[in-house]
């Protein structure tokens, strides 16, 4: 849904429909209570989530206990800032302390942590609330099937669609308004992939932005921790609570948005064709809505510039064999040892990753390096941003992905995964069938804050609504 500001909302507005960015303003405002915002998604989680199966572990009874506490710390002039009393959910990956981490597997099915992550644990110091664990590919690598031990999260827009890999249950609970933001991991698209599969926002920031310490391992050298939310500046209100920084308030100041004026947007040569094969590589209504985001954005002053990018087929072998290659390393125990422990979508990906040796490895790695050189040099001095869409094709049914666990989907996600910059996906429209449409883009190193900027002038140019999904 859509307000003349950003950070307001009409009276009627339901605590649920309201963004991160509203919801920590009617707070800090005094207008609304973390209680009351909590009790909130307690309730939708209760009444909707045996639809979407976005969590794997509700966590609700601590979270209004924590409500209770942030509650009063406001009432009694303690706030922390624009996270303190925000409902969230951790991917399944993220450790939490006492409390169940699966990583969506039998192997870990019933393991409680001794520690939480650096990540969970400072949201809580910034006041952030836990509703709980949400679904994921199984170990951010394997693929859903019959024999997981838990269901898979499904696409709120449409239940028998998939929500994207793997953060999944991340991307179905901000789009079904179960939680306000949620984390994600982003080894070769699972942040992203999931926001444009589910019409939210995801961003994968540069390595190191967010800490990845306490959270399980699949591609150590490739491995992003981020967010998924439902707008740009409920990301940057994020960023600037974890590194104190101002992003949010640069956002809001460019009412004019102005930093469409001169941008200089570049687009991949041959972006719609494979040459290999001669055949498309995007779904048509994806393309025509591309190109309409690209006319808006002329429209707005920004510059239209052709690019020349690394080979789409050779950045899919590159990135799928690094991220199968130190994928294996971390599982292949398991697969050799008790393989009942993990689902058969897994064992078909861990089967295919043991075939990879420690000289393909180090090929695809002397690669990327040579692409982030690249790309940064494009970034550098011929554009500010790159562009395309957030997916090349719109989400698979649910048994479609069960049928064909190890075919590749969302190629387009992958140069950014091998190169290290940041990227963001977010909506750009819906499609006939009632799918969403995703917009992507990446800057370069630790730019993030321009990144976040042109995402927000984007989500206000064309208007884009949020829908109330499974109201």
């Amino acid at each position: 849904m859509s307000f003349e500001s950003p950070l307001e909302a009409p009276s009627e507005t339901p605590l649920h429909a309201l963004s991160l960015a509203q919801a920590s303003a009617l707070i800090r405002q005094g207008q609304i209570t973390p209680v009351q915002l909590v009790q909130a998604y307690s309730d939708r989680i209760e009444a909707l989530d045996a639809q979407t199966h976005a969590f794997v572990t509700p966590t609700l009874a601590s979270a209004m206990q924590a409500a209770h506490q942030a509650t009063r710390e406001i009432r009694e002039g303690h706030y922390k800032g624009p996270l303190h009393g925000i409902p969230i959910a951790h991917k399944d990956v993220f450790l939490t302390q006492g409390e169940r981490t699966t990583a969506h597997s039998r192997h870990l099915q019933d393991w409680l942590p001794p520690i939480s992550s650096t990540l969970v644990t400072g949201l809580a110091q910034l006041g952030a609330i836990s509703l709980g664990k949400t679904a994921c590919h199984e170990f951010a690598f394997g693929s859903p099937a019959p024999d997981d031990p838990f269901p898979p999260a499904r696409n709120p827009w449409n239940l028998a669609h998939m929500p994207g890999s793997s953060s999944s249950g991340s991307g179905a609970a901000v789009a079904a308004a179960l939680c306000l933001a949620a984390t994600g991991t982003d080894t070769g698209g699972s942040i992203r992939h999931p926001a444009a599969a589910c019409g939210v926002v995801g961003m994968k920031p540069t390595r190191h932005a967010y800490p990845m310490s306490g959270v399980l391992a699949l591609a150590p050298t490739l491995d992003v921790a981020g967010f998924i939310t439902r707008t740009a500046l409920d990301q940057a209100l994020i960023w600037d609570a974890w590194h104190g920084t101002d992003v949010s308030a640069t956002c809001l100041a460019d009412t004019k948005s102005s930093v469409l004026k001169g941008l200089r947007m570049g687009v991949p040569a041959g972006l719609w064709q494979d040459p290999e094969n001669d055949q498309a590589t995007h779904d048509p209504q994806i393309r025509a809505c591309f190109e309409m985001a690209l006319d808006k954005l002329q429209g707005a002053g920004a510059q239209l510039v052709s690019v020349n990018l690394p080979p789409r087929q050779q950045v899919v072998h590159a990135a799928n064999t690094l991220i199968g290659y130190e994928a294996f390393q971390q599982l292949q125990h398991i697969w050799r040892d008790q393989p009942a422990h993990l689902g058969q979508g897994l064992r078909q990906k861990l089967a295919s990753a043991s075939t990879l040796s420690l000289n393909d490895y180090q090929a695809a790695r002397v690669q990327a390096n040579v692409w982030q050189a690249q790309v940064s040099a494009v970034l550098a001095g011929q554009v500010d941003v790159l562009m395309w869409p957030g997916r090349e094709s719109l989400p698979e049914t649910l048994q479609a992905l069960m049928d064909q666990p190890t075919a590749q989907r969302s190629a387009c996600n992958r140069l950014f995964s091998l190169t290290g910059h940041p990227a963001l996906t977010c909506p750009m429209g819906v499609s006939t069938q009632g799918l969403p449409m995703a917009l992507q883009m990446g800057s370069g190193l630790n730019s993030e804050r321009h990144l976040l900027q042109v995402a927000h002038a984007f989500e206000a140019l064309i208007a884009w609504q949020w829908p109330s999904l499974l109201a």
